[in-house]
């Protein structure tokens, strides 16, 4: 038990939990925060009071370093994307659980190695994807894998964005889709859809060097839930006159009015000369789409360490199976634990990283299945419809 602002907070380990919440909201970016905020209160400030890394980052925020980095963000952020930060003031409100601790969360390596960059670094990743085209559709599975800290302490907000006019005003516009989230984050960077036509997995990776007071990859991602199309997702990952600030990768289905899909894999990177990210971004026609937690095409020094190691140890497995042809070969590579160190589905229970859900989009089916145990030998626990109703109406 711990006290969290006056809260007891149970953390007593309770096994993997098969369940996925499921919340639908409609509102302005703040009302939609506060509501996530009201109705999953006890489970943000369940990871708040137990999550390690935060403990660190709230020490580099008390150092001079530190919180001139977190105020430079901010103030970045309240300019390019005052209505995201919007939605996080409601989601601290409707918790009651302190801003900058969430805050704190989107920046993430960029402030928890503002006073120590050394190698190796602590980084731990283990999302694992895979997407293909089958003659009848198009298949993207994914691993998410996260700190056990955040094994049921997770999410899935369905949203409906009716920005206010003073918002609109700043460049927000309507969006639609749905995202799992870590608790007290913001929706966009784990796996989901928009009602565009992108369905989308990330994958986090780890350049050795960052820049503090750019645009923290959780805010990217949140704003490509509203992207329009590809060419609009490209514009988003460039971030012209800023840039990210630390790194990783989308895949991406893009399905257009015709029904016609593409493939993509794009890789993000800071760009330490000038003010927008450093992105390459592949289209896979025949072959099918494998990513970890590794640059694979951008050239740019990365950490060393178990994020790496474990990466490289996926890949090997993930290649070692016979191409995927369907679903069900999907799901099989998915679900392999055959790494004596690092899985694809990590569930150990000593692992310092977990899987902690998967998902899969059939979008033959029109459907997004989340899995808590391996999926190639459990059922779904959720299945939720997927809806391009925006690109229908354009």
């Amino acid at each position: 038990m711990k006290e969290l602002n006056g809260t007891t907070v149970c953390e007593k380990y309770i096994g993997r939990r098969r369940a996925v919440p499921v919340l639908y909201l409609q509102g302005s970016h703040y009302e939609v925060g506060f509501d996530v905020g009201r109705n999953f209160a006890n489970v943000i400030k369940s990871f708040l009071s137990s999550y390690a890394n935060l403990r660190d980052f709230e020490k580099e925020y008390k150092t001079e370093v530190g919180r001139n980095a977190y105020e430079k963000t901010l103030s970045n952020m309240k300019e390019r994307f005052p209505y995201y930060v919007k939605e996080m003031q409601g989601v601290a409100d409707g918790a009651e659980v302190p801003f900058h601790q969430l805050f704190l969360l989107q920046m993430d390596d960029i402030i928890g190695t503002i006073n120590d960059n050394h190698i190796p670094r602590n980084d731990t990743g283990g999302c694992s994807s895979l997407a293909i085209k089958t003659p009848n559709s198009a298949v993207l599975g994914h691993t998410e894998d996260a700190f056990s800290e955040t094994l049921n302490h997770f999410y899935i907000m369905s949203a409906h964005i009716i920005p206010t006019d003073e918002d609109k005003e700043r460049g927000a516009i309507e969006e639609r889709f749905a995202s799992l989230c870590y608790a007290g984050h913001l929706p966009g960077y784990t796996m989901g859809y928009n009602e565009n036509g992108l369905v989308f997995s990330i994958n986090t990776l780890s350049p050795l060097v960052l820049k503090p007071g750019n645009t923290p990859r959780t805010f990217i991602t949140r704003a490509l839930l509203a992207s329009k199309s590809y060419a609009d997702a490209e514009r988003i990952l460039r971030d012209e006159g800023l840039g990210i600030a630390n790194g990783f990768s989308i895949n991406m289905i893009w399905t257009n009015k015709d029904g016609e899909r593409k493939i993509y894999n794009a890789e993000v990177a800071p760009d330490l000369k000038g003010d927008r990210s450093i992105i390459n971004i592949h289209n896979y026609v025949d072959e099918p789409l494998v990513h970890t937690n590794i640059y694979q095409r951008i050239s740019i020094k990365e950490v060393i360490g178990p994020i790496i190691d474990s990466s490289t140890s996926r890949l090997k497995v993930i290649h070692g199976h016979p191409p995927p042809q369907s679903q069900n070969d999907v799901k099989d590579i998915l679900s392999d634990t055959s790494g004596t160190d690092f899985q694809v589905f990590q569930e150990k229970k000593e692992s310092i990283i977990k899987t902690i859900a998967a998902g899969l989009f059939e979008l033959d089916k029109m459907t997004w299945s989340i899995f808590i145990n391996k999926p190639n030998i459990s059922e779904p626990v959720a299945v939720l419809p997927i809806r391009f109703s925006m690109l229908k109406a354009n």
